[in-house]
């Protein structure tokens, strides 16, 4: 049985297509890879100030919408106030020895959504400039759970860290005091990638109208 012209090219049609869309897809996706962390951001850094820390994250684990964050506190941080957070509860536990602040969901938060949690401590006093705390925190998911622990800043689950004396507005998460350069703010990193992902995405919607305009010329 003879194949057709249409038969043959159809198939070349498909895969330009779905190349194209795979390229979008990966490009839109690296963003949202690149900030899966938890962050954490400090009003004061100043050693003895009381300072309100949130703890942000917009992701779940491997999807897995989040039930629960635990934090530890370091035990450095001695004077620890609850604040209120609405759509979870919040208390302070004793957790294996070290104090650890628990907020857990009253309904799962779904991946891909941007929480932050807060909390008020008083950093330590007389704490020399440069000095790294470090917040291991817990990612409680309905399948499965995250520890965000590792000092390593280029671990792939780094903990969320605050350095005394540097600039309030740093999210940490996991970059010690001697990186060569300070984190962004998740918003404006996700700010700088979202016009590559617009073009990315321009460029493949492009290049398949161009593979099909091609497909439809050589069946003329």
């Amino acid at each position: 049985m003879q194949t057709s012209t249409s038969d043959r090219t159809r198939p070349r049609l498909a895969t330009g297509l779905a190349v194209g869309v795979g390229a979008a897809a990966l490009v839109l996706a690296a963003p949202v890879a690149a900030s899966a962390h938890v962050h954490v951001t400090p009003t004061s850094t100043e050693a003895g100030a009381t300072s309100e820390l949130g703890f942000s994250f917009s992701h779940g684990c491997d999807g897995s919408p989040t039930t629960a964050v635990e934090v530890s506190m370091p035990d450095e941080i001695t004077s620890i106030a609850l604040i209120a957070n609405p759509g979870w509860d919040v208390a302070s536990e004793l957790v294996d020895g070290a104090r650890t602040v628990v907020f857990t969901a009253d309904e799962p938060m779904s991946d891909g959504v941007r929480e932050t949690l807060e909390v008020e401590v008083t950093l330590p006093e007389g704490a020399a400039d440069g000095t790294v705390l470090a917040f291991p925190a817990l990612q409680v998911c309905e399948s499965g759970e995250t520890l965000w622990g590792d000092l390593d800043a280029e671990a792939e689950s780094p903990a969320p860290t605050i350095t005394i004396g540097e600039a309030a507005d740093a999210h940490g998460h996991g970059h010690d005091a001697l990186a060569d350069e300070a984190p962004q703010p998740a918003a404006q990193a996700d700010s700088a990638a979202m016009p590559l992902a617009i073009t990315a995405l321009v460029i493949a919607v492009l290049s398949a109208a161009v593979a099909a305009f091609a497909v439809v010329r050589r069946r003329g």
